[in-house]
Protein backbone atom coordinates (compact mmCIF):
# COMPACT_ATOMS: atom_id res chain seq x y z
CA UNK A 1 0.00 0.00 0.00
CA UNK A 2 1.28 3.29 -1.05
CA UNK A 3 1.84 6.04 2.28
CA UNK A 4 -1.18 8.44 0.46
CA UNK A 5 -3.62 5.73 0.73
CA UNK A 6 -3.84 6.12 4.78
CA UNK A 7 -4.05 10.04 4.62
CA UNK A 8 -6.39 10.58 1.24
CA UNK A 9 -8.59 7.93 3.47
CA UNK A 10 -8.21 10.81 6.57
CA UNK A 11 -8.76 13.70 4.01
CA UNK A 12 -11.63 12.46 2.37
CA UNK A 13 -13.36 11.72 6.13
CA UNK A 14 -12.75 15.02 7.16
CA UNK A 15 -14.36 16.53 4.57
CA UNK A 16 -17.04 14.52 4.50
CA UNK A 17 -17.10 15.06 7.86
CA UNK A 18 -17.25 19.11 7.36
CA UNK A 19 -19.70 19.01 4.43
CA UNK A 20 -22.33 17.47 7.15
CA UNK A 21 -21.61 19.75 9.82
CA UNK A 22 -22.98 22.47 6.79
CA UNK A 23 -25.78 20.26 6.15
CA UNK A 24 -26.78 20.26 9.60
CA UNK A 25 -26.22 23.87 10.62
CA UNK A 26 -28.96 25.57 11.65
CA UNK A 27 -30.44 28.94 10.55
CA UNK A 28 -28.13 31.82 11.62
CA UNK A 29 -26.06 29.51 13.44
CA UNK A 30 -22.40 31.00 13.87
CA UNK A 31 -23.43 34.16 12.78
CA UNK A 32 -21.75 37.44 15.14
CA UNK A 33 -20.19 34.69 16.68
CA UNK A 34 -22.83 33.59 18.36
CA UNK A 35 -23.77 29.67 18.81
CA UNK A 36 -20.81 27.69 17.59
CA UNK A 37 -21.49 26.71 14.15
CA UNK A 38 -18.86 23.94 12.29
CA UNK A 39 -16.00 26.26 12.99
CA UNK A 40 -16.26 25.19 16.67
CA UNK A 41 -16.19 21.48 15.55
CA UNK A 42 -13.56 19.62 17.28
CA UNK A 43 -13.11 17.72 14.14
CA UNK A 44 -10.70 20.21 13.18
CA UNK A 45 -8.28 19.60 15.82
CA UNK A 46 -8.72 16.36 15.26
CA UNK A 47 -8.43 16.19 11.57
CA UNK A 48 -5.01 18.08 12.23
CA UNK A 49 -3.60 15.90 15.11
CA UNK A 50 -4.27 12.52 13.49
CA UNK A 51 -2.84 14.25 9.68
CA UNK A 52 0.45 14.97 11.91
CA UNK A 53 0.55 11.32 13.30
CA UNK A 54 0.30 9.72 9.93
CA UNK A 55 3.16 11.83 8.73
CA UNK A 56 5.15 10.99 11.27
CA UNK A 57 4.65 7.42 11.39
CA UNK A 58 5.39 7.87 7.21
CA UNK A 59 8.40 10.06 8.00
CA UNK A 60 9.35 6.99 9.94
CA UNK A 61 9.35 4.56 7.54
CA UNK A 62 11.83 6.64 5.05
CA UNK A 63 9.93 6.57 1.96
CA UNK A 64 11.89 7.69 -1.49
CA UNK A 65 11.27 10.65 -3.09
CA UNK A 66 8.62 9.25 -5.51
CA UNK A 67 6.35 8.79 -2.67
CA UNK A 68 6.60 11.77 -0.89
CA UNK A 69 6.29 13.89 -4.16
CA UNK A 70 2.95 11.93 -4.74
CA UNK A 71 1.96 12.82 -1.10
CA UNK A 72 2.83 16.25 -0.83
CA UNK A 73 1.28 16.75 -4.33
CA UNK A 74 -2.10 15.71 -2.71
CA UNK A 75 -2.01 17.28 0.94
CA UNK A 76 -1.00 20.70 -1.21
CA UNK A 77 -4.20 20.41 -3.99
CA UNK A 78 -6.34 19.81 -1.31
CA UNK A 79 -7.55 23.50 -0.46
CA UNK A 80 -7.51 23.45 -4.49
CA UNK A 81 -9.93 20.63 -4.90
CA UNK A 82 -12.18 21.28 -1.43
CA UNK A 83 -12.72 24.98 -1.16
CA UNK A 84 -15.64 24.37 0.70
CA UNK A 85 -17.07 24.15 2.89
CA UNK A 86 -14.53 27.44 4.30
CA UNK A 87 -13.86 25.63 7.23
CA UNK A 88 -12.12 22.88 6.09
CA UNK A 89 -10.66 24.83 3.37
CA UNK A 90 -8.94 27.05 6.20
CA UNK A 91 -7.70 23.69 7.91
CA UNK A 92 -6.34 21.96 4.64
CA UNK A 93 -4.23 24.91 4.19
CA UNK A 94 -2.93 25.11 7.83
CA UNK A 95 -1.77 21.92 7.97
CA UNK A 96 0.46 22.40 4.61
CA UNK A 97 3.39 23.23 7.61
CA UNK A 98 3.37 20.01 8.66
CA UNK A 99 4.69 18.86 5.44
CA UNK A 100 8.26 20.40 5.89
CA UNK A 101 10.21 17.48 7.45
CA UNK A 102 8.64 15.16 4.50
CA UNK A 103 9.57 17.89 2.31
CA UNK A 104 13.84 16.95 2.60
CA UNK A 105 13.27 13.35 1.71
CA UNK A 106 12.54 14.69 -1.61
CA UNK A 107 15.42 14.44 -4.13
CA UNK A 108 16.03 18.13 -6.06
CA UNK A 109 14.61 17.08 -8.95
CA UNK A 110 11.21 16.29 -7.49
CA UNK A 111 11.76 19.24 -4.89
CA UNK A 112 11.76 21.54 -7.79
CA UNK A 113 8.79 20.07 -9.28
CA UNK A 114 6.35 20.33 -6.62
CA UNK A 115 7.60 24.06 -5.53
CA UNK A 116 6.77 25.08 -9.00
CA UNK A 117 3.61 23.85 -8.73
CA UNK A 118 2.93 24.90 -5.33
CA UNK A 119 4.54 28.87 -6.51
CA UNK A 120 1.60 28.72 -9.12
CA UNK A 121 -1.19 27.45 -7.08
CA UNK A 122 -1.00 29.63 -3.60
CA UNK A 123 0.88 33.21 -4.99
CA UNK A 124 3.07 34.79 -2.78
CA UNK A 125 0.57 37.38 -1.42
CA UNK A 126 -2.36 34.80 -0.04
CA UNK A 127 0.19 32.40 1.59
CA UNK A 128 -0.09 31.54 5.25
CA UNK A 129 2.61 31.56 7.81
CA UNK A 130 2.09 27.68 7.41
CA UNK A 131 2.23 27.62 3.43
CA UNK A 132 5.54 29.90 3.51
CA UNK A 133 7.13 27.09 5.89
CA UNK A 134 6.01 24.42 3.38
CA UNK A 135 7.51 26.82 0.57
CA UNK A 136 11.17 27.08 2.51
CA UNK A 137 11.12 23.24 3.17
CA UNK A 138 10.70 22.67 -0.90
CA UNK A 139 13.49 24.99 -1.13
CA UNK A 140 15.64 23.66 0.69
CA UNK A 141 15.39 20.04 -0.88
CA UNK A 142 15.43 21.34 -4.27
CA UNK A 143 18.70 22.75 -3.63
CA UNK A 144 20.13 19.47 -2.24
Amino acid sequence: MSVLGPVRELYEQYIARTEQLERDRKPGEGILGLGGGPKDDPCHERFAKELEELLNGILAEEPGSGEVRELLEYIYRAPQVHPQPLTAYWTLQAVHGMTAPLAARLDPADAQAVRDEYVKTYRRWERLPAQKKALEALDRARKG
